[in-house]
């Protein structure tokens, strides 16, 4: 219940409306409104018979992801795991969680989370005081979450997901990223933080991996680890799975029953041997290169079929691959073979301008002439692309006076037999023989959608793990759990959307939550009586109304 409180401030008085909330137990009076001095006061209610004082701020966002928190059991969960450390009356759990949602819908530096949450009804939900949330709040929280911790509240987040029916099926993606720091050089606080081929380009920045395991419902992150920024994907292979085994095991899930779709950048000869030893099947792209002799087979011979409604053709065949027979999918891709071409055409552009600028530049004389090996030197480094070398007949000629002149020309019948033969062709390679073709592509083609879990990862608008403004190994690897778990709850909520017919992102469907507004009106008629106060929520839009009334059904 709402009432006045009168506050001292130096030689001041001022008025304000309080209300009692319960924080961690205790009771505990926020101020909702401060109506300013008795002057003040007293001039706005003679002014007419009842004064009102009304707030709005978010509220259907952040009120469905912490309902969704609830519904995973997550605050009795992080209290049971991580460390009862109580800080300006919020928990280490509790603290988690609130930097989770604050990822998932205005990423920021936890300086900014205060002021943020303050024009939610979040801290009224979570019972905290927003302006005491400050980073060094978030700094002394984080700092007590080991490593060990993260793998356990991992494994019995993943326990919870499959005992509540969030997965159900037996595909298991796996897919590696990276993401780029401004930790400087000269920084020792961190080993992740490697420079090393950075997926977004900046290669100049040191950068740390992340290793993750998802779902086929809709993506679910079911185990995710974070590596140094200079390990190789192969190398990195086994070391993550036995972390999974360990999972499934901790979860008595039969581990023999699941199916892991990798990519072909972890593909070797040691990670296929460990995964057939360790009963767990695999579907995974293998490069057709390695078999060249199936790019040969007519299309005649391939059989047609059908995948979720797409056209596909394929060969099936079983090949010794590294000492053991197994089963290889050699199949068709129109939009792999559209956008190979559109590739090679335009290295191929790239490639004869630089040999035009380099001819140009053996036309005009120097006092330096070039050197035979210089030339043959910068020819090579024009032609490393992956099919240059093939395509590109180049000749270098010197003439008596020793200069050179170049000329080129493109090997046609090359270029035919990339376009007949080997582009629009992916190999695949499993040990479920079993399975029928359209289940083992069904399977593969899953594995595309895990990038889309990575680009979430890096919107800047919704669960990005930049900016990141941490340079210790322990912050980094907290810092990227906060950013999963608010993706998790923000799948979770896109899913049971996606369910009743929602054909949105989860991005817009988090930007239509947040337009779910909750209003505060606040009545003041006579000092002597009690403030009146009504909450309700502002009038929505139809389609506004409908997903958020079915969700908050749901949850």
């Amino acid at each position: 219940m709402a009432t006045l409180r009168k506050q001292k401030v130096g030689q001041y008085v001022y008025w304000q409306i309080v209300e009692s909330k319960r924080v961690n137990g205790k009771p505990r009076p926020v101020v909702v409104a401060h109506l300013g001095t008795a002057e003040k006061l007293l001039v706005r209610l003679t002014q007419g018979p009842v004064q009102k004082e009304i707030q709005s701020r978010s509220h259907g966002a952040v009120q469905l992801l912490w309902k969704a928190a609830q519904k995973l059991e997550l605050p009795s969960l992080f209290s049971t795991v991580l460390s009862s450390q109580m800080r300006n009356d919020v928990s280490v759990g509790t603290t988690l969680l609130l930097a989770s949602i604050h990822r998932a819908l205005q990423p920021g530096s936890k300086r900014s989370f205060s002021s943020w949450a303050e024009q939610t009804s979040l801290p009224q939900l979570a019972q905290f005081n927003a302006n005491a949330l400050d980073s060094q709040h978030f700094w002394d929280q984080m700092d007590t979450v080991t490593e060990e911790q993260l793998l356990q509240v991992q494994s019995v987040i993943t326990q919870k997901l499959f005992q509540q029916g969030w997965v159900s099926s037996k595909l298991l993606f796996y897919d590696l990223t990276n993401f780029f720091t401004f930790i400087d050089t000269t920084n020792t606080s961190s080993t992740l933080a490697q420079r090393g081929h950075n997926k977004q380009k900046r290669h100049d920045l040191r950068q740390f991996g992340l290793a993750q395991a998802t779902t086929k419902e809709y993506l679910l992150p079911i185990l995710s680890e974070v590596y140094e920024g200079n390990r190789n994907d192969r190398a990195y292979f086994l070391p993550f799975l036995e972390k999974v085994k360990s999972l499934f095991q901790s979860m008595e899930q039969p581990l023999e029953e699941f199916t892991l779709v990798f990519d072909k950048g972890s593909l070797s000869k040691e990670n296929l041997q460990e995964l057939e030893e360790s009963h767990l099947s695999y579907v995974t792209a293998y490069p057709v290169m390695w078999q060249k002799e199936l790019l040969e087979i007519p299309r005649t011979e391939y059989t047609k079929c059908s995948v979720h409604g797409h056209p596909c053709e394929y060969v099936r065949c079983k090949k010794t691959i590294w000492g053991q027979e197994r089963t290889l999918l050699l199949l068709t891709s129109v939009a792999l073979w559209e956008g190979q071409v559109r590739g090679l055409n335009k290295t191929l552009e790239e490639v004869q301008q630089k040999l035009l600028e380099l001819q140009s530049k053996l036309e005009i004389p120097t006092k330096k002439p070039w050197s035979k090996e210089a030339l043959e030197k910068k020819i090579q480094s024009i032609l490393k692309g992956e099919y240059s070398k093939d395509l590109f007949m180049v000749l270098l000629r010197e003439t008596k006076e020793g200069c050179f002149s170049l000329d080129w020309t493109i090997n046609k019948k090359q270029y035919r037999w990339l376009l007949d033969h080997q582009f629009g062709k992916i190999l695949l390679c499993t040990n479920r023989e079993e399975w029928e073709a359209e289940d083992i592509i069904s399977a593969y083609r899953g594995q595309y959608h895990i990038e889309h879990l990575f680009r979430h990862l890096k919107n800047p608008y919704h669960h990005s793990v930049y900016p990141q403004y941490h340079w210790t190994d322990q912050k980094i690897k907290v810092h990227t759990f906060v950013c999963i778990m608010g993706l998790l709850l923000s799948q979770m909520l896109w899913q049971k959307a996606k369910e009743e017919g929602y054909e949105g992102s989860i991005e817009s469907l988090l930007d239509l939550l947040t337009q779910v507004r909750q209003v505060e009106i606040i009545s003041i008629s006579d000092l002597q009586k009690k403030p009146i106060k009504e909450t309700t929520l502002e009038t929505m839009k139809p389609e506004i109304q409908k997903w958020y009334d079915l969700l908050n059904q749901s949850f």
